[in-house]
């Protein structure tokens, strides 16, 4: 786990370098290679037509098509990204986990150091190419010295029996392994063993019953310092029907206990070559999350490029949440400017450059439009044509409303012009009032729940001091 780790962060941290303009820019020429080959065969483009659209709205006065492209080059380049990163962390973690292998290739299997406790491997056998399943085996420490210890025996020696009995009914119906622990937590003994028969009980605790019972005899030595105790269990192995091949996984356990005993001073365990005669190999079962890593990389992957396209619409929704906010000022200042007696051309102009001249505070998208709109109507376009592409770029009824009144009044004259401008101020103020309002209970229902919360803990801290003042 600590070698997966260190893959895991060094694959952050290429990400991370991988992130930079310099290093980024080999993925950002791949990005655009599959974005050209894409419109060479005319592969059709998720969401094209919205992206477009709404790219547009964003950045008004820019070529839509060329913005499409950037946008569809930096979400290719993003999983790209994403693809590198994870599948180098997917490469990293098969690496960590082959070198947290304990199995060589000479078929010996590697000890724990003194002190770091033994291991729990899982094996696969195939004996004579016949799959025998996962065998999970001990491999304890390498022996050193043993540090005996000593407390109460007769309550250790209780403990030890119930607990070494397993799932076993009793000591005369024996057919599941037993636990045979060396040491129990809060014991300071060190405990040894050993079995009269080990074809019917292994040093693993293991039970190979036959087809009918069999006594067997325990001795268990423990030892604490000086002191030694020694005691004998008579068990009767009783026989468990078992299928062929669980039968000889069980052989196969038995001499893997004979090969790690004969190894109990060295720091390797040779495995068995043979089974009565057949050949028998060995494989270590890994843990290896590079499969789930890529399969997560790629699911990632496919999810920021579909997300995208909702962020971007998100933007366009929040841009003319931002121009509905500004409408009723802009409205106001129409009005001031034309009850002043500036034309509707002159008025338009002027609100537009007066926000380009004094611009604070952030863009105001609203205002931006209207610059564009100026922008058209100093490369030669109608003011009417100028006023409808101006209500249709911010997608407001609103404006829309303001452009209808603005080409009326330009088509055939209106002399009510600022009595139905004022009208529409009037309607576009009560708006947004009913806008405020609305976003403010929405406000109010996100803080709900953080407020439920509050008022649990103020309930807990009051009612547990009174029930344990009455002792409950």
């Amino acid at each position: 786990m600590y070698l997966i780790g260190i893959a895991v962060g060094t694959g952050f941290v290429l990400l991370a370098c991988l992130s930079r303009q310099e290093e980024g820019a080999l993925l950002t020429r791949i990005a655009v290679y599959l974005y050209k080959k894409g419109c060479i065969h005319r592969m059709p483009l998720l969401n094209a037509h919205y992206v477009q659209r709404d790219l547009e709205s964003l950045h008004p006065g820019q070529p839509g098509l060329l913005l499409q492209g950037e946008y569809y080059i930096q979400k290719l380049r993003l999983c790209l990204l994403v693809l590198c990163a994870g599948t180098l962390l997917g490469v990293l973690a098969r690496a960590g986990s082959d070198m947290e292998g304990c199995l060589t290739k000479e078929g010996e299997l590697l000890r724990p150091l003194p002190g770091q406790g033994e291991k729990q491997i899982k094996l696969r056998a195939w004996l004579e190419g016949e799959a025998l399943g996962e065998l999970t085996v001990r491999v304890p420490e390498r022996r050193l010295t043993w540090q005996e210890a000593r407390e109460l025996y007769g309550e250790f020696w209780e403990t030890w029996k119930r607990e070494a009995l397993g799932d076993n009914p009793s000591w005369q119906e024996v057919s599941a392994p037993l636990t045979l622990a060396e040491e129990l937590e809060g014991y300071p003994f060190t405990v040894y063993w050993r079995s009269s028969d080990y074809e019917v009980l292994s040093r693993s605790g293991a039970v190979h019953a036959s087809q009918t019972a069999i006594p067997v005899t325990l001795t268990v030595e423990s030892s604490y310092q000086d002191f030694c105790w020694q005691e004998e269990l008579d068990l009767l192995v009783v026989p468990r029907p078992m299928g062929e091949t669980e039968l000889l996984a069980e052989q196969v356990l038995h001499a893997y206990g004979f090969a790690e005993e004969e190894a109990a001073g060295r720091d390797r365990i040779l495995l068995p070559e043979k089974l009565e005669g057949d050949r028998l190999t060995w494989r270590e079962v890994k843990e290896d999350y590079s499969l789930l890593l890529m399969l997560m990389t790629t699911v990632t992957a496919v999810a920021a490029f579909l997300l995208q396209d909702r962020d971007l619409h998100r933007q366009v929704l929040r841009r003319r949440e931002q121009m509905k906010e500004n409408y009723p000022v802009v409205l106001n200042k129409f009005l001031l400017y034309l009850g002043a007696g500036m034309p509707i051309r002159g008025a338009f102009q002027k609100i537009a450059l007066d926000y380009h001249n004094r611009q604070r505070g952030g863009r105001q998208p609203l205002y931006e439009e209207m610059l564009y709109a100026c922008n058209r109507l100093q490369a030669g376009i109608s003011e009417e044509q100028t006023y409808e592409l101006w209500a249709a770029r911010t997608g407001l009824r609103d404006c829309a409303r303001l452009s209808a009144l603005l080409v009326q009044n330009l088509k055939k004259g209106n002399a009510a012009l600022l009595i139905r401008l004022r009208e529409e101020g009037d309607k576009a103020l009560q708006e947004d009032l009913n806008f405020r309002r609305k976003k403010g209970e929405e406000a109010g229902t996100r803080l709900l729940v953080p407020m439920v919360m509050m008022m649990a803990i103020v309930m807990v801290l009051v009612m547990v001091p009174a029930f344990q003042s009455f002792g409950l």
